[in-house]
């Protein structure tokens, strides 16, 4: 005969069931935005923007010469998400999305991230923290952009070909909740303040036997973090 008094093992597991349950659902509603000591708060979505203190002549050098005029110096954009659902907090639990010279597309530690962004006279990074307003569909949006990873980096900034840069990451993947893109292509811009195409980038074109795209369809960093959709909310200097 059994003991009423007492729980049966099959209602100690059922509760057991329930609590890690309940607990798993608290824990994915928190990774929404990952608070870390001495780090401006994340969200899942963000956008990280690098500003460069690089030297004249360099790749970084002509993307802010090109774009960014007399804003602030960005020179790369990336996406911070919590990669297959991490739910450790703290700094291993973030990740970014990003596409690089080096890599393509790829996801890395957040710290990594930090570590290759450039850095001021104080040793801290200078990247920026960017938070999307108004509808903004986080889940569709993450699943695209982590669907190019792999891809190539796209060393001539093709609005044509498979390869992906940086800001086309972000303006092929961030979608609001009817699918329509938050970031719609604009004119390229290779050219400085004068309005005269960077010898950099005509050297850079005529050794690959192409014509400077100037004027195509694409995107470019400054432009994304100078959109209306974009809120910038931290910063890590």
């Amino acid at each position: 005969m059994k003991n009423k008094l007492f729980p049966t093992r099959k209602a100690i597991y059922s509760s057991f069931f329930i609590f890690h349950s309940s607990l798993l659902f608290f824990l994915l509603l928190s990774c929404e935005a990952c608070p870390t000591p001495g780090y401006p708060e994340l969200k899942n979505g963000d956008l990280l923007f690098t500003l460069s203190n690089a030297e004249a002549g360099t790749l970084s050098d002509a993307i802010v010469g090109a774009t960014s005029h007399e804003a602030m110096p960005i020179d790369h954009v990336a996406i911070m998400c919590t990669h297959n659902h991490f739910l450790r907090r703290g700094r291993e639990s973030l990740f970014v999305l990003e596409a690089t010279t080096g890599d393509g597309v790829r996801i890395c530690p957040l710290d990594t991230f930090l570590v290759h962004a450039d850095h001021n006279a104080e040793g801290k990074p200078l990247v920026l923290v960017g938070r999307i307003e108004g509808d903004f569909d986080r889940r569709t949006s993450l699943r695209k952009a982590k669907s190019f990873l792999g891809r190539r980096y796209d060393e001539v900034y093709s609005p044509t070909d498979d390869d992906i840069y940086c800001s086309e990451l972000v303006q092929k993947s961030y979608v609001d909740h009817k699918g329509n893109p938050l970031f719609s292509p604009e004119p390229m811009s290779f050219h400085g303040a004068d309005g005269q195409i960077l010898p950099f980038w005509t050297e850079f074109y005529s050794s690959r036997d192409l014509p400077v795209p100037e004027g195509e369809p694409g995107s470019n960093p400054a432009s994304i973090a100078a959109h209306p959709a974009v809120r910038i909310v931290g910063r890590f200097f």
